[in-house]
């Protein structure tokens, strides 16, 4: 199932007011904007509504007024999947959930309902807590198997902070008696587990796909694995034993030692971790979407560049939907134009304009003989656009 359409809305009618326009999603997705046009919020927003639909967030979280509407599929109008979900004050005002003409889930502010059974073939009266998602609580593959697919969509869906550590700083605990709570893959400060994962699940590919992407953005690692880090500072008086304590580390093809995590630098390991998350993702047939913030930060030009068209050559597949948000000329110039989505801010609204919704613009652009970052800068083509200081490095 791929994500073709968001449209939000939080605090409408309120000062506090934001929306989202435009926002039409391919395999691969590249949106910029000034600093502050909302390139963040938009990936926050989807992250957050995947989080509710999976179980993983809560609405007692969710204090303002929310609105989403996604749509799914809708190259195909029998098969297109529309969900709708409106929430204030932690509570759901409504829900409904349709595949082409036929309504799956239809519920109130009340929290009752009717819902779709398979097996009886007919539509059944439910009551649910006025702060549960429907969608996520009826789930049941003999009656509605329909949310199992769009549970599978928000559960496998990852968000990653390309300017964040991304695990750096954390170690893993690899105790052979003590249980293990389960992985959650959507944590990406989880990389050492994830890895171990990997190599236990899919591996010798695993390791060999690491080692030939790394080499692809230019670091040359011969080894890659886990072992006791050789310094470790803890003043948890439930320490476990360090022979248990796990880091990552790397044998680079110049160097005779190895690197262990904390020594390796930020933008090597902010790449490596994104990966081996990647990598395991999909070896282990687990895609659905990914979300990076900031992608090729930390990066020199060489290397983000290359980091670009190794995650868009991933998506090229079909195998996974990926969307990525930047204000880097670099990456810019990297990534063609029809993947862009272009953010004009407007008092309380992010509107995108794309290939999908603006097509002209964009197919004019083509015989200006400019780069694709003067399509930015200039940002004459799209009405509104120019109005505002802008900036960028």
């Amino acid at each position: 199932m791929k994500l073709d359409l968001v449209e939000y809305c939080q605090d409408r009618g309120l000062a506090s007011e934001w929306c989202l326009d435009g926002c039409q999603l391919g395999n691969v997705n590249l949106i910029v904007g000034k600093n502050a046009s909302g390139k963040s919020k938009i990936l926050r927003t989807i992250n957050l509504i995947s989080g509710l639909l999976s179980g993983e967030d809560s609405l007692r979280l969710v204090r303002m007024s929310r609105e989403w509407k996604l749509t799914f599929d809708s190259h195909s109008e029998d098969n297109k999947k529309v969900y709708i979900l409106k929430v204030d004050k932690g509570q759901v005002v409504k829900e409904s959930f349709t595949i082409g003409s036929k309504n799956y889930l239809e519920r109130n502010e009340s929290g009752e309902g009717t819902v779709w059974a398979e097996k009886l073939q007919e539509y059944i009266d439910f009551q649910t807590p006025i702060d549960e998602v429907a969608a996520f609580q009826r789930r049941d593959s003999i009656q509605h198997p329909v949310f199992d697919e769009i549970y599978n969509w928000a559960s496998l869906l990852n968000y990653y902070q390309f300017g964040t550590d991304l695990g750096r700083k954390n170690l893993a605990i690899n105790h052979p008696i003590k249980k293990r709570k389960k992985i959650d893959l959507r944590d990406a400060d989880n990389v050492i587990d994830i890895f171990n994962l990997g190599k236990a699940e899919v591996s010798p590919a695993f390791i060999e796909s690491i080692k030939s992407d790394m080499l692809s953005i230019g670091y040359n690692i011969s080894e890659i694995g886990t072992q006791t880090p050789s310094v470790f500072f803890s003043d948890d008086e439930d320490e476990v034993s360090l022979q248990y304590i796990q880091c990552l580390y790397v044998q680079e093809s110049d160097l005779k030692q190895k690197t262990e995590q904390g020594l390796i630098s930020q933008g090597m390991f902010r790449a490596l971790s994104l990966i081996i998350q990647i990598n395991y993702l999909l070896l282990a047939k687990k895609p659905s979407c990914i979300l990076i913030d900031d992608i090729g930060e930390g990066l020199d030009f060489e290397r983000a560049s290359a980091m670009i068209e190794l995650l868009i050559s991933k998506a090229q597949t079909g195998l996974v939907q990926l969307v990525m948000t930047t204000n880097d000329r670099f990456i810019m110039n990297g990534v063609p134009l029809e993947y862009w989505s272009v953010i004009e801010r407007k008092p309380g609204l992010a509107k995108l304009h794309n290939i999908h919704n603006s097509k002209q613009i964009f197919e004019d652009f083509k015989f200006t003989g400019l780069n694709n970052f003067d399509f930015f800068a200039t940002q004459f083509y799209v009405e509104g656009f120019g109005n505002e200081e802008q900036t960028v490095r």
